[in-house]
C-alpha cells in the first residue's frame, strides 16, 4: 500500500462567521492510499481555533507506514496499531482513507464493514453563519438551490434574535441553532430560548462554555428543546460528565479520531439514552461522505460541509 498526503486550503463560499471568529478558508490535509491501483482518500481539517496544523498533522502522518499492507488488510488491525500519540484529525483521516478502502478492495460499503445497517431517517441541516440580512438572503436561497429543508443559524450571544427574526421573515423552515459557547447569562439564555420554542427551534447546540455544566443543567431544565453537546463532547471520556446536562452529542469525525472511535461514541452515548447528530468540520465532500456512514443511527444530519466551501480535486 501506498500513502500520499495533500496539504490543501480549503476556500469558503461565503465568510463563515461564528462566536469564534470569522474566516475565509479552512486548512486541511488529505490522504491518499493506493493498493493494486484502488485509490481512496481521507480528510483532515484544521479550523484555526483547535491546536492541529497542517504541520503537526504532516507530522503525525509521516510516522505512519503501510507499505507492507496487502488486499488482506483489516482497518480495524491497522488502527489498532498506530501510535497512540496520532492527533485526532490525522487520525480522523487515515481512519477514513483506510475504511473507504477496504471497503472497495472487499467490494462492500463502509457502513457494513461498521455494522452499521437500517434506513437513514435523520433531518439534514444546511447551516447559515451570522451574517446580515441580505447576507441570509443568498445563503438561504443557496441552501434551497442545493435541496435543503432544515437549517442551522449560528448565533453569537449578540446579534441572535435579529438572526432569528432575518430568518423567520424570509422562511417558515425548521431550523436549528448553534451558539459556539456564546451565552455565558442564564436569563439571556432561558429568554432567547422561549423566543426559539416558539419560532419553531428544533435543537439548541452547545450554548454555554464546554466547562459550564451548571448553567447547562439549568437550561436543560426550563426548555423543552434539547440541548446538544459539540464544544463540550470530545470522545468516550466526556459522555459520564455530560450526560446530566445535555440531551445529546455531536459528532464529528475529526474531534473523535474517525469512524471507529465515531461508532464507539455513539454506541456509548445512546447506552445513556442520549440522541446523536452527525456534523463536520467544514469537511469537503471526502471527510462529508466518510461521516454519512454513521447517518442512520443518528437523529441529525448537519454533514453540510460540502456545499460550505469550494470544490476540492480529490474524489473517492
Amino acid at each position: 500500500m501506498k500513502i500520499t498526503l495533500h496539504p490543501y486550503r480549503l476556500e469558503f463560499i461565503f465568510p463563515f462567521r461564528i462566536a469564534h471568529g470569522v474566516r475565509t478558508h479552512t486548512d486541511a490535509v488529505f490522504v491518499e492510499l493506493e493498493l493494486d491501483g484502488v485509490i481512496a482518500f481521507g480528510e483532515a481539517t484544521l479550523p484555526p481555533y483547535l491546536p492541529y496544523t497542517q504541520q503537526s498533522t504532516l507530522g503525525c502522518l509521516r510516522q505512519i507506514d503501510v507499505s507492507h499492507l496487502d488486499a488482506r488488510f483489516t482497518t480495524g488491525q491497522v488502527l489498532a496499531s498506530l501510535p497512540t500519540t496520532i492527533e485526532p484529525p490525522a487520525l480522523a483521516a487515515l481512519d477514513m482513507a483506510l475504511w473507504t478502502l477496504e471497503a472497495k478492495v472487499k467490494d462492500t460499503t463502509v457502513p457494513a464493514l461498521l455494522g452499521i445497517a437500517g434506513e437513514d431517517h435523520s433531518i439534514r441541516t444546511y447551516t447559515i453563519a451570522v451574517c446580515d440580512r441580505e447576507e441570509m438572503k443568498d445563503r438561504l436561497a443557496f441552501g434551497k438551490e442545493k435541496g435543503f429543508t432544515t437549517f442551522k443559524l449560528k448565533l453569537n450571544g449578540k446579534d441572535d434574535e435579529r438572526m432569528v427574526s432575518d430568518f423567520r421573515s424570509m422562511s417558515d423552515a425548521p431550523f436549528a441553532v448553534d451558539a459556539n459557547q456564546a451565552w455565558t447569562d442564564m436569563e439571556y439564555a432561558a429568554r432567547l430560548s422561549q423566543i426559539l420554542a416558539g419560532q419553531g427551534c428544533l435543537l439548541i447546540e452547545q450554548p454555554f462554555h464546554r466547562s459550564d455544566i451548571v448553567l447547562t443543567q439549568k437550561l436543560r431544565d426550563i426548555t423543552t428543546l434539547p440541548i446538544i453537546a459539540d464544544e463540550a463532547c470530545q470522545g468516550i471520556h466526556d459522555i459520564g460528565r455530560i450526560a446530566g446536562a445535555f440531551d445529546g452529542i455531536n459528532i464529528k469525525l475529526q474531534k473523535c479520531g474517525g469512524l471507529l472511535t465515531a461508532k464507539a461514541l455513539a454506541d456509548q452515548a445512546k447506552s445513556q439514552k442520549m440522541k446523536l447528530l452527525i456534523g463536520c468540520m467544514s469537511e469537503s465532500a471526502i471527510g462529508c461522505t466518510a461521516a454519512e456512514a454513521l447517518s442512520p443511527l443518528c437523529q441529525w444530519n448537519d454533514l453540510d460541509g460540502r456545499y460550505l466551501v469550494r470544490e476540492v480535486p480529490f474524489k473517492n
